[in-house]
């Protein structure tokens, strides 16, 4: 189980879409109102790595159409959540747009690289009939259910400690600016 729950924490912990959005939507909104997004990451991802660990990751492996279809996708929805945090300046309480939810994140993890990655990696690195397929299935599930919960609250809490150093426009258009940027660059991760 070390190995799956080290492999596990590292592939969550690192930054990425999920990471990125977090802690922006918790400097923003704060973290309670980051809360349904923090579900949205948990029960997405963990909904992708079922799926992968059922075996539906060979039918993406197998055609590349499908892979090209999804990365179009993602580059998309990449890009215009880099452009609302982008052009972002003031805390939720004073600018009243639209936050993301649960339902849009759930749904981002089908199409995040990241999730999707890690996901069909760990099915194809961790079942490796040592245990039953059942037992092996458990033990990365329950690994990932730790690091995916831990490395979402971690994000969304350091997103929510900014919220007190970045109590004026001009710092909040930085951070914003900033985020976005990070996010436009995994779409370079997608691509390669």
């Amino acid at each position: 189980m070390t190995p799956i729950l080290s492999f596990a924490m590292i592939a969550a912990i690192t930054p990425g879409p999920n990471n990125i959005i977090l802690s922006t939507n918790a400097v923003n909104h704060g973290f309670r109102k980051t809360i349904p997004l923090i579900m949205g990451v948990f029960f997405g991802f963990l909904s992708v790595l079922t799926l992968c660990l059922l075996g539906i990751g060979e039918v993406y492996k197998s055609f590349p159409a499908i892979a090209l279809i999804i990365k179009i996708v993602a580059v998309c929805f990449l890009t215009y959540l880099s452009y609302k945090i982008f052009v972002s300046s003031n805390f939720s309480d004073e600018n009243k747009t639209r936050q993301f939810s649960f339902k849009d994140i759930y749904f981002f993890q089908i199409i995040n690289p990241k999730a999707v990655t890690v996901s069909m990696s760990s099915s194809a690195i961790f079942i490796q009939n040592k245990f039953t397929y059942e037992i092996e299935f458990l033990l990365i599930f329950l690994c990932f259910v730790i690091s995916t919960s831990t490395s979402a609250i971690i994000w969304a809490a350091i997103g929510h400690s900014f919220r007190n150093y970045l109590n004026d426009t001009k710092k909040i258009i930085i951070f914003n600016r900033t985020m976005a940027v990070l996010l436009m660059s995994c779409i370079f991760f997608i691509i390669l």
